[in-house]
């Protein structure tokens, strides 16, 4: 137990000083800032290959497929399989809209806070408000690569710890990393999808598109669901759109102040 704990905090130290160092090089506000000079759209309709090329052109859905591949290697290596492994697949899937609604609501648009004679803000806030100011770039839309390396951390990590402290078996905690990262692989996809000029085809996706279109559009306090709209639904923030106001702060999330000042 006492290798694999210390195993554990050299695997997360290292991830945490990538983390630092990767932080420093993300975008501002002010780069994400639409060109003055165009008016701001999504150009001319794309297909699903030209997508695909887009995203892939980017560090953090590159991390990720490797990520994927490396999870689908670890879980081929082990044979053994059995209901736990269907029970940690249902668990990550019914849990997974809520994380998709906390981690937007409750994080990407958490209001600057007071520390002591500071005000302070979170990074994550800063690049998702600059996603907000320009929701025709799709990069400005995909998660920051510092925040990709704390799912190398913390996925791992979490599932690790699940099989040490004896909840599930080795087989079934590389089933679930493996649905972690994919569900997480979907959501970078998806996401840079709805940003493209890509238009939806299948039912399925086309709710997704409007849902997300909807948060950037008409008002960012509702439709922060994603890849899974479960969360709006249970809690109460997947109003009609003819019930929902026009927001005036739909494009900077009520921050008035320049880029200039606050990238």
């Amino acid at each position: 137990m006492a290798t694999l704990l210390l195993g554990y905090s050299g695997y997360f130290a290292a991830m945490m000083a990538i983390f630092f160092w990767v932080r420093a090089y993300t975008w501002t506000e002010l780069e994400a800032l639409p060109d003055k000079d165009k008016m701001p759209g999504f150009g001319p309709r794309i297909n699903l290959g030209k997508a695909a090329i887009g995203l892939f052109k980017h560090n953090g859905p590159r991390v990720l497929l490797a990520a994927c591949v490396v999870a689908i290697a670890a879980r081929g290596l082990v044979f053994e399989t059995s209901w736990a492994d269907v029970w940690v697949t249902l668990s990550v899937l019914a849990f997974w809209p809520f994380q998709e609604w906390l981690i937007h609501a409750w994080l990407e648009h958490l209001p600057a806070f007071q520390f002591g004679q500071r005000k302070l803000e979170l990074v994550i806030t800063k690049t998702h408000r600059a996603h907000h100011r320009n929701p025709w770039e799709p990069k400005y839309g995909l998660t920051t690569t510092y925040f990709v390396v704390l799912f190398l951390a913390g996925v791992p990590m979490i599932w690790s710890m699940a099989y040490t402290l004896g909840f599930v078996e080795l087989h079934a905690v590389l089933t679930g990393a493996l649905v972690t990262f994919l569900l997480i692989l979907n959501y970078e996809w998806v996401h840079y999808l709805i940003h493209t000029s890509y238009q939806p085809r299948t039912w399925f996706y086309r709710r997704l598109w409007r849902n997300h279109r909807l948060h950037h559009f008409q008002n960012e306090n509702y439709w922060f669901g994603l890849t899974m709209l479960t969360g709006d639904r249970v809690l109460g923030t997947q109003p009609h759109r003819g019930k929902a106001s026009h927001s005036k702060t739909v494009f900077n999330l009520g921050v008035e102040s320049s880029p200039e000042d606050v990238g």
